[in-house]
């Protein structure tokens, strides 16, 4: 039986395209993971439709196991399947499937445990909306305060300290700033009606200091491009305040 060939693009040859890229967690929001799986599926069931069981010619198989004289591979000829490639191609895109499906879920239940107990109105404004309650903002280099002998060390992001406004702690704001992480993270770190808050840039984490009479706020990423926008969104916060306490002031 003579098989009929099917064309495929670079997009349903995922082997030969790059195989898992895009596929972890962060890489996308909970919604595109899952769109994705979707996507994949489709080729798969297209490419599961394309393969005939019963596919059968007469081809050159070059075996690199065996070799002539001149140590060229050997080919024999052989009764292959032309639409094995479509079987295999299947199985690549349902595995990349399943990838995207775990990929969303993952991102779906972080948010869920992060912001378990948290009210709506705290999960739906960011814990830096408060401008008039930001003391101040410096840079993080390398983790650290910036040292005047380590001049060049790697900008990584910024601290942002708040007063220890009544009612809030150092558990509860860690909290607080942990829902906002995984929320951003679960959308796909897309919040334009967010634009202020340092921890919607990509990769950004944070970890909350008490610092006498309130709480240092340290948010940086790897990324030099997320750790600068972490940077400014900070400091436009900081001259957000001085503005708003200049106004309270006159």
């Amino acid at each position: 039986m003579k098989a009929t060939h099917v064309t495929f693009p670079c997009a349903f040859l995922v082997a030969a395209c790059g195989h898992g890229a895009g596929t972890k967690p962060h890489d996308m929001s909970a919604a595109e993971h899952q769109a994705a799986a979707n996507r994949e599926a489709r080729i798969a069931d297209q490419h599961a439709a394309a393969f005939d069981p019963a596919a059968s010619e007469q081809a050159l198989v070059c075996d690199d196991t065996s070799r002539d004289g001149s140590g060229s591979p050997i080919c024999w000829t052989d009764v292959v399947n032309p639409t094995e490639e479509h079987r295999k191609q299947a199985e690549v895109h349902r595995e990349l499937a399943a990838k995207h499906r775990a990929a969303s879920a993952a991102l779906v239940q972080a948010e869920a445990q992060a912001c378990n107990g948290i009210a709506d109105p705290d999960r739906d404004m960011s814990p830096f909306a408060h401008p008039a309650d930001i003391r101040s903002v410096s840079e993080l280099r390398d983790g650290r305060a910036p040292n005047p002998k380590r001049a060049s060390e790697r900008l990584t992001g910024a601290t942002v300290t708040l007063n220890a406004v009544r009612g809030l702690t150092q558990e509860w704001l860690q909290r607080l700033v942990n829902c906002h992480l995984a929320r951003n993270a679960a959308v796909g770190h897309e919040m334009p009606e967010m634009p202020y808050c340092p921890l919607v840039p990509r990769g950004a984490t944070a970890q909350v200091r008490s610092v006498g009479d309130g709480f240092a706020v340290d948010i940086q990423a790897d990324d030099s491009d997320a750790a600068g926008e972490i940077l400014r969104r900070a400091q436009a916060l900081y001259r957000s305040a001085a503005v708003t306490s200049s106004s309270a002031a006159q």
